[in-house]
């Protein structure tokens, strides 16, 4: 196993500032206790060594859905709106919900991966029917939304960490010239126009679901510069506006200016309100596990979780899965009239090797993550502005942290217990570098680098954590780099292969809720039309 050093550490995962900061100062003493949890590796790499089951019994669902995530979890929400029960989940984890999963302990529940879904606009008819099914929202005789004010995220919402205190939201005006203000300003205005522009069937420059906007040759042209390609035309060269454009592009992509599509970093910006300002946010304590907790509850049993899914066999109608239960041994033949592959593009070549796909999934590039669920018995010394839901720390290479209770808490900041959830992307350029990286750490190492990120902006950090658990994604979020986002190969790997169907958040390129919610429902109202049902389209 590889050992690092502290400064080692420090540099490769958190930045320069953060190790020149902690030069010299004691490591950390983790008085406390805490353990490595993630995704269920050791069963996904069987698939990798190659491991071929016997199957023992025969069995048969009219539509198999693989991946319980919010894509699989999606087209089954799908199926069983339009009244077709007869279907099956299977999920390799213990528990469903992929990158959106949720933990809970004594104090509160928390996200382990996506924690907050926008509040839709209309054209995005699906998340607006869940926002009601939830009850997040409420349709009024005019036929507008009103979302639930306690699911509506509170204030304050952002607050960023520079120097040596806080300050309300996340663009570091502390300390910054003219210049630097001049741009930030630019950079606005251009986002502006973007969120307004209209092409000539009036469809948004940028949309989420993004096949709802535009596909015009100049918004397409975006998709061949790099983000920081694009902010060098523009004039756009200071320390602050580049650090600013690219938290956005570690925060929903997992990588650099450089790494990422401008047209990727734009829709950050410009695709979820008209102004180009800060969108309605819904969040909840456990983050999006709210949203698979919601659809688990619609799926029931048929949901099954720890199933290996091995191959998919193509037959003259329908196909033949071979599923491993790894707590019981048992494998299985199932039959189906259609599956659905709701899994990572890579791991769909690997049970399903048609020749396109295994052509296709050396293009899908998914960066690696680190997060952290900090119980603390009280809340830790902070300087400047209050508390708030998302806390960002200036010139560090993590992505801050979000506070669970935030929705919950009195307004003012109380000083009880609460848990942070702390991320890191991992925005090497190569994401097998990263993946190493990440697999190299022990709890310690991780450990140590939340703890001295945090002690910058609150120094009694230490005393104050309870527990800390780390969660290892080696393949997080899928990576929109410049020419891939309208890549032939992109655009066409969710066309149906016979009555095998893609559902994944992959096949967009961009790893957020709705996306992953749109192809779940796109495989279904797919599998709905070959079955003669007449539905009218969510999507």
């Amino acid at each position: 196993m590889t050992r690092f050093t502290r400064r080692d550490l420090l540099l490769a995962f958190l930045g320069p500032a953060v190790a020149t900061a902690c030069h010299g100062g004691k490591p950390p003493a983790l008085a406390f206790e805490g353990a490595i949890l993630g995704a269920n590796d050791s069963r996904g790499h069987l698939l990798r060594a190659g491991f071929k089951p016997t199957p023992q019994v025969q069995t048969r669902t009219a539509v198999l859905i693989i991946g319980g995530g919010i894509a699989g979890l999606s087209a089954a929400w799908r199926l069983s709106r339009a009244g077709v029960e007869d279907y099956r989940i299977l999920e390799l984890d213990a528990e469903p919900g992929g990158t959106s999963r949720a933990g809970s302990n004594a104090v509160t529940p928390f996200p382990w991966g996506a924690h907050y879904l926008p509040c839709p606009q209309p054209h995005a008819r699906s998340v607006e029917l869940l926002a009601l099914e939830m009850g997040a929202a409420e349709r009024r005789s005019d036929g507008q939304l009103v979302f639930d004010e306690a699911q509506l995220c509170r204030a304050p919402q952002e607050r960023l960490f520079i120097a040596d205190r806080w300050y309300e939201g996340l663009y570091p005006r502390a300390g910054a010239t003219l210049r630097d203000l001049d741009e930030f300003a630019r950079f606005q205005a251009e986002v502006r126009r973007f969120s307004a522009l209209r092409d000539g069937q009036g469809r948004r420059a940028f949309a989420v679901p993004m096949e709802h906007g535009s596909d015009d040759a100049d918004i397409v042209a975006l998709d061949r510069l790099s983000m920081s390609d694009w902010l060098e035309a523009q004039g756009l060269r200071g320390e602050r506006i580049r650090w600013f454009v690219e938290y956005g592009c570690r925060d929903d992509y997992g990588t650099t200016l450089q790494g990422t599509s401008a047209w990727a970093g734009l829709h950050y910006h410009a695709s979820r309100t008209d102004h180009g300002g800060p969108e309605d946010l819904l969040t909840w304590p456990e983050g999006n596990g709210h949203i698979v907790s919601h659809l688990a509850r619609r799926a029931g049993r048929r949901l099954e979780t720890g199933v290996v899914v091995t191959e998919v066999r193509p037959l003259e109608r329908g196909a033949e899965v071979v599923a491993f239960h790894a707590d019981t041994g048992r494998c299985e033949r199932v039959l189906t009239d259609h599956v659905v592959l709701a899994i990572p593009r890579v791991a769909a070549a690997r049970v399903f090797p048609h020749p396109r796909l295994v052509a296709e999934a050396s293009g899908f590039h998914a960066g690696a993550w680190l997060v952290a669920n900090a119980t603390l018995r009280r809340r830790p010394l902070s300087r400047g502005f209050p508390e708030a839901w998302d806390n960002v720390l200036y010139g560090s290479g993590s992505l801050g942290y979000v506070v669970a209770t935030h929705q919950s808490d009195r307004h003012g900041g109380p000083p009880g217990a609460t848990v942070f959830t702390w991320y890191l992307s991992l925005t090497h350029a190569d994401p097998a570098e990263a993946h190493r990286w990440l697999y190299a750490l022990s709890w310690r190492d991780a450990a140590e680098l939340v703890v001295a990120d945090l002690r910058r902006a609150h120094p009694d950090i230490e005393s104050c954590i309870e527990r800390l658990d780390v969660w290892r994604w080696g393949h997080a979020m899928i990576r929109p780099r410049p020419g891939f986002v309208f890549s032939p190969e992109r655009r066409r790997a969710s066309q149906a292969l016979g009555d095998v169907h893609f559902a994944h958040t992959d096949l967009s390129a961009l790893s957020l809720m709705e996306e992953a919610q749109y192809h779940g429902i796109r495989a279904g109202e797919e599998i709905l039309a070959r079955l003669g049902r007449q539905v009218d389209s969510l999507l």
